[in-house]
């Protein structure tokens, strides 16, 4: 039986090792060389803390002012467009009290087992991709945001994670380097952390070696369907002279990220989806240490230590995929930093960064940007398509793709095979628009 990957992103990588290990023969599809997708500037975060669909409460209305600032973390670049109006509609529609917390078991669930399966592969020693397992702080400033946090950690504790509320001088004890001007912070401690480029180089070797065959730099152009299944999948190599080429796989799988709605149209699919930009900044060797990932909570900027390199990164702009950097949002997250860890001000790497008029001359060799494929409710879809028997959908992961990478390409493979999954699917459910 022959597995047609669409799309080199931890969810269709993981897809892959999952439905090698079940015996499939497997093929996958990329359109770029495998060097720099979404996958490769995330945070890296296996965040089980994150059981909060992008669809909350409340995220309409702040939203809504948000877009009056060019600098916040969260922006929709207005246009006519059906698709984004249809998107925006359902969004609104989910963002309410009882969608969160029908969503919580579920993403928890995923988030956990996902990890579980994280630290499977770290154990079996043939990749090395920086697994530290050793939670997420979430630092918060402002009344409002404490009361905010606190409740969230109320609801995290009840859903079985393990949470420290802490003070402010029990979090300055933690970052001794920083000394966090905050009112207190929550500790995650389930939540874990890898170094993203690391494992995006590793995991396409590791299934090379093992039989997959990776096509890099190949454009789906088109789906041929036949009694309700797809018989034939249409693409080119990006090449001098294109060639049309052709495969009849028994089963596909769309993992293509925020390119996953245009290739669902072609196979006559529907996916409520936007792409959401988001940035990153990596610079070497701080010379003050953060001990903790963390997260800005007031501003919604993240932060992850790796050996001799820290990764800043924030946003969440819905819009058309292009190339455009608005420099306003870098700023934001640069000035926010300071303002939560002064500590940085004195670290001659960060005081380099944040040279803002430096920066705008260099912003495309310092500042990493990619798009993570938004779903309207906030949750990904996982799970067979309506139109097509043999199409297997696996996108919309949003800001979690890496945390929900390897339990979703397991329940891939589960679904492919006909097994019931290892976490409950019906929430992931693409047919339920």
């Amino acid at each position: 039986m022959h597995a047609l990957i669409i799309g080199g992103g931890i969810i269709g990588l993981s897809s892959a090792r999952y439905l090698l290990e079940d015996g499939w023969e497997v093929t996958l599809l990329e359109k770029g060389d495998l060097t720099d997708n979404c996958s490769f500037g995330n945070m890296g975060y296996l965040s089980p803390s994150h059981f909060v669909p992008l669809a909350a409460p409340g995220m309409v209305e702040q939203g809504f002012w948000w877009m009056f600032d060019q600098k916040s973390p969260f922006y929709v670049r207005l246009r006519l467009s059906w698709e984004l109006a249809d998107w925006g509609l359902k969004f609104i529609r989910a963002a309410n009290h009882g969608h969160a917390e029908r969503s919580a078991r579920p993403l928890a669930d995923l988030l956990l087992f996902s990890k579980q399966l994280f630290r499977q592969w770290a154990d079996a020693g043939d990749m090395d991709f920086g697994l530290v397992e050793r939670g997420c702080m979430m630092y918060f400033q402002t009344e409002e945001k404490e009361k905010e946090e606190l409740e969230n950690a109320r609801k995290a504790e009840q859903l079985g994670l393990q949470v420290d509320v802490l003070g402010r001088e029990q979090v300055q004890m933690l970052e001794p380097d920083l000394k966090p001007s905050v009112r207190g912070g929550v500790l995650f401690k389930d939540d874990a952390h890898l170094y993203p480029n690391a494992l995006m180089q590793q995991l396409p070797v590791w299934l090379e070696k093992r039989g997959a065959k990776i096509i890099r730099n190949a454009e789906v152009v088109g789906f041929e369907r036949q009694n309700g299944k797809i018989s034939t999948l249409h693409y080119q190599l990006k090449t001098q002279n294109p060639k049309l080429k052709t495969v009849k796989p028994d089963l596909v799988v769309l993992a293509a990220g925020s390119w996953s709605p245009k290739l669902a149209r072609l196979a006559g699919e529907y996916l409520p989806l936007m792409p959401g930009k988001g940035y990153s900044m990596t610079v070497d060797n701080p010379a003050k240490r953060l001990h903790y990932p963390c997260i800005l909570l007031e501003a919604k900027v993240a932060l992850t230590p790796w050996p001799g390199r820290l990764r800043i990164g924030s946003t969440m702009e819905i819009g058309p995929i292009n190339d455009r950097i608005l420099f306003p949002r870098v700023q934001g997250i640069l000035e926010a930093v300071p303002r939560y860890l002064p500590g940085y001000l004195d670290d001659p790497v960060f005081r380099e960064l944040a040279d803002l008029e430096n920066l705008r001359k260099n912003v495309r060799e310092k500042v990493w940007f990619g798009f993570r494929p938004v779903p309207a409710d906030g949750m990904p879809y996982i799970g067979f398509a309506r139109k097509n028997a043999n199409l297997l959908i696996a996108t919309g992961h949003a800001m979690l793709g890496m945390s929900l990478g390897a339990g979703t390409g397991k329940m891939v493979a589960e679904l492919a095979a006909g097994r019931p999954t290892s976490v409950p699917v019906e929430a992931f459910d693409p047919r339920r628009y």
